[in-house]
Formats: C-alpha cells, structure tokens, sequence
C-alpha cells in the first residue's frame, strides 16, 4: 500500500506511520509548513506540504499516486473556537475524503472518536445511527459527530469505501494531552485516585491502535465502524502506578470517594471550569469515564479486523513515562 496520511504529526499518525512503514508500506505525510516533521523524516515517511483547509482540488494533486486514505487530522480540545475547530474537524474531513474519491482512491479510513456518543447511557454500539446527545459546550466531541456525518455522505455520493474507527482515550510516545496531564498529576504530594480505582478505564496504546489501522485498511470488504477502547484491560490504579515507574516516581496515593468525585464535577462543570489542558472536556464526563467500567469492548475490531494488539499496557506506559522523561529533559530552563 501507499498511503496517504492526515495528523501524521499527532500521536496516533506518528504511530501509524511508523507502523505502517515497518510493514513494507509506503507512507505519504501531509504536513503544514508550520508543524516539526522530524520524526515523520526519521522513520521513511514522505512528506508533502498542505493542509487540510486547502481545497479539495489541491489535496487531490497530492494524493494522486497513492493507493489508500488515512484521515486523523483534526483539533483535540484545543482553545480555538467553534467556527475554527469545524474547520478543521469537520470542513476538513469533507475536503480531504472528497479529494480522495477525486483522486481514484477506493478505500480510506476515518479516524473518529468515542467522543462521538455523547453523554448518552444507553451501551455504546457501532451499527446503532448517531443521536444529537452531544453537549454543544463540548466542541472536539460535537465536531467528531459532525465529520463522521460528513464522511459518510462522502461515502454515499462518492465510489470510496470508507472504514470509521474510534479511539477512546489514547497515550504514547509524542502524547501531547493524556501522558503529560497525568505526569502533572504525578508530581503532586499526593496523588488522588478516584473511587476504588480498580475499575476498567477506555485508554488504549498508540502502537495498538496504529495496528487496528493498518488491518482496517488491508481487510478484503472494507467498510463498517470500529470502536478501539479496549486494547487490554487497564485499571485506573495501574494506569497511575505503570506511568510513575516509567518515571521514576513512587507516589503516595490518596483515595476520593466516588460521590465527592461526581459532585465536585458537576458543580466546576457547571461554573464553567474546563478540564486542565484539554478545554471544551467537560468535567463531569472526565469524571465519569473515570470512575466508571470502560463500555467500549471492541469486540467487533477484535473478531472482524483479527485486531490481536500486541503492546501490553505494563510495557507501554513505561515506555511513555520514560518518553516524557527525555522530553522534559530536553527543555529549556526558566531564566
């Protein structure tokens, strides 16, 4: 295969090129002019210059020539506003999967999110349409919705074949929002785990979702959505305790009843306070996933994609801690 690769920069991407490019494949990266393409470079990516608001007939000049679409730029809880974030999100799912069936390609995968079912109770389930119960405060997971939606009309008036496939939480080397937010966390005197702290959490691997990936992508019929939160089963005890000894750390843990939890979220989420370093998440959804079993078995990725992810959680979140280790090792001093 030759793909062509969106978000190549972001955790996910950089996984899945270096994946992809182990596997004999060929990677084609698209990168704005402003963003570090090193690593891409390092591990035998091609690189192109664009971006995902350029218009569909110059994204299709560049992919030309490659044989297969993978879709995972977008903006995950920035600060921007809702106008700049459905640019990008949504205006720029619909501009890169037309330009891909203007350019020949056949099959294509679209990086969405959990995020997109909302605040709902009801089991999430992948054959189920989207319903609107999504917060409009909560723009990364209201813009998700929307891209898939997109997407699918893409699919419907187009002859690309199209897979969706939603991560839950991820981590990993180049993790920008879940790694260093629990490193912060680390840090503390003390560190709080929520409830028993021995429930299931939806955090699944960079390097296993890139996996999950690259089987969407080579199975014979193409097509259908996957839900990736469970790579392996993960406490939340063990996701704090795996990344402090990658580390370095010994934290001294403190436990906060699961009420006191949810009742602190919904009051902060109701005065407005976003959660630290990922605006737009609210509270009171941070609070549940944490508190609550992981809903999102993946058995569908597992029995139809022969998703057998192959880094355990014990190796995984070492690795990321001893990762942000370096990276912080790497940064300048304050004068």
């Amino acid at each position: 295969m030759r793909v062509f690769l969106t978000g190549g920069t972001g955790l996910i991407g950089s996984h899945l090129a270096h994946h992809l490019l182990t596997e004999g494949h060929e990677v084609v990266a698209l990168v704005r002019s402003s963003s570090d393409a090193s690593y891409l470079k390092g591990v035998g990516a091609q690189t192109v210059l664009g971006d995902v608001t350029d218009s569909a007939d110059q994204l299709a000049t560049l992919i030309r020539g490659c044989s297969h679409v993978v879709h995972g730029a977008a903006l995950v809880y920035s600060g921007g506003g809702w106008e700049a974030i459905a640019d990008v999100n949504v205006g720029g799912t619909d501009r890169v999967l037309s330009a891909a069936a203007a350019a020949g390609i056949e099959r294509a995968v679209h990086i969405s999110s959990v995020a997109v079912y909302g605040n709902d109770s009801v089991k999430p389930d992948e054959d189920q349409p989207l319903r609107p119960t999504v917060a409009d405060r909560d723009f990364y997971a209201r813009s998700k919705r929307e891209a898939e939606i997109v997407a699918r009309r893409v699919e419907r008036e187009t002859d690309l074949t199209l897979t969706v496939v939603r991560p839950s939480a991820v981590y990993g080397e180049r993790d920008r929002l879940m790694a260093p937010a629990l490193a912060d966390i680390l840090r503390l005197p003390v560190v709080p785990l929520f409830g028993t702290a021995d429930n299931t959490l939806p955090v699944v691997y960079a390097g296993n979702v890139a996996v999950a990936i690259r089987l969407a992508l080579e199975i014979p019929h193409g097509g259908g959505t996957y839900d990736l939160g469970m790579d392996h089963p993960l406490t939340q005890r063990a996701l704090f305790q795996l990344q402090a000894s990658g580390m370095g750390l010994r934290p001294r843990f403190l436990r906060v009843p699961g009420g006191m939890v949810q009742g602190g979220a919904r009051i902060l989420s109701r005065l407005g306070v976003s959660t630290p370093g990922a605006q737009h998440l609210p509270l009171d959804r941070v609070a549940r996933l944490a508190l609550g079993e992981n809903p999102y078995s993946s058995g569908r990725a597992h029995a139809q994609l022969g998703w057998n992810p192959p880094h355990q959680h014990a190796d995984a979140l070492e690795r990321t801690g001893r990762w942000l280790l370096g990276r912080l090792a790497d940064m300048p001093e304050n004068d």
